[in-house]
């Protein structure tokens, strides 16, 4: 009867350390958008955002978060960069339209970049714009 709460005791612990481990590999970040961003088609308006994503890449999906709600979700590469960041901030796509395009998103510390890959990022020219601190 020992044996069988001890296994049973086990294969609880080793369940719950695989689950645990398999949530930390969420990756939270927090973004400030300073001005209107286009995000698959969805207008985010300036704020605080969250933007999270699993797995070490290269490809990774990203979901941008407005407090709890996913707000939008994009693909994204992770490109290594030789130094870290010296701050939070993003790039953005101009389109034709004048509409703003999130492309980049880069975290203060870090050695990488996040390029986030839209359909409206093949023909926009890109923007003088790119933001602070966060």
């Amino acid at each position: 009867m020992k044996v069988s709460g001890i296994a049973t005791l086990l294969l609880g612990s080793s369940l719950l350390v695989s689950v645990s481990a398999f949530a930390a590999n969420t990756i939270k970040k927090s973004l400030h958008l300073y001005e209107n961003v286009t995000v698959e088609g969805k207008q985010l308006t300036p704020g605080d955002y969250k933007v999270e994503w699993s797995g070490s890449g290269p490809e990774v999906k990203v979901d941008i978060l407005k407090g709890r709600k996913t707000v939008a979700t994009v693909p994204a590469r992770i490109v290594s960069q030789g130094a870290a960041n010296e701050q939070d901030g993003y790039e953005l796509n101009s389109g034709k339209n004048g509409s703003q395009t999130l492309s980049h998103v880069f975290f203060s510390g870090e050695k990488f970049d996040l390029k986030i890959s839209q359909a409206a990022n093949a023909n926009a020219s890109p923007g003088a714009n790119s933001s602070g601190t966060n």
